[in-house]
């Protein structure tokens, strides 16, 4: 068993990890093979998602000491964590992609995605949302389309006005 130091410092790597997250992935950690736990690490670290796999009481002490105590009804039995520093979303892409070709292996328990807790069946729709970037982009093309519209209007407009006073001056010509 380890020492009370080293728990201590994982409990305070974990809690400095779930401080900065804006995103939590409680998965199921049973019967995978360290295989297929480093081809998922490698996946997660492209996105800057670290996983730990961890005990389940050294978790719920730092989900504690962060104020995340919806979380720790799902540290049970073989549990694994991905904690997405940037955008909470991400590593539901990458866990969902993995579940489809694992099937019964690495169930996702919970996700606590900006402050909401999430369901496994829940994360499945948080990976069919777009990235943030996209988002950001849709939303400057709602809020760009309106004042669009209008340069377009008032350009006929003063595009009719010059016609006008051109037809009057060549008939007066």
């Amino acid at each position: 068993m380890s020492t009370r130091a080293e728990r201590t410092a994982v409990i305070e790597e974990l809690e400095q990890a779930f401080r900065s997250a804006k995103g939590i992935y409680v998965t199921d950690n049973n019967k995978i093979t360290v295989e297929v736990v480093t081809r998922l690490r490698t996946a997660l670290r492209k996105g800057g998602i670290r996983y730990y796999v961890v005990k389940n009481t050294l978790a719920k002490e730092a989900c504690k000491r962060v104020g995340i105590t919806a979380l720790n009804p799902f540290f049970k039995g073989p549990t694994a964590v991905a904690v997405a520093p940037k955008d909470g979303a991400a590593p539901a892409k990458v866990l969902r992609d993995f579940h489809k070709d694992l099937k019964d292996l690495l169930e996702v328990r919970a996700a606590y995605v900006d402050g909401t807790l999430f369901s496994g069946a829940q994360t499945e729709q948080l990976a069919d949302l777009p990235s943030r970037e996209a988002l950001l982009a849709q939303l400057l093309g709602v809020l760009k389309a309106p004042v669009g519209n209008m340069a377009g209007v008032l350009n006929g407009i003063l595009t009719k006005f010059v016609r006008t006073l051109d037809a009057v001056r060549e008939k007066k010509a």
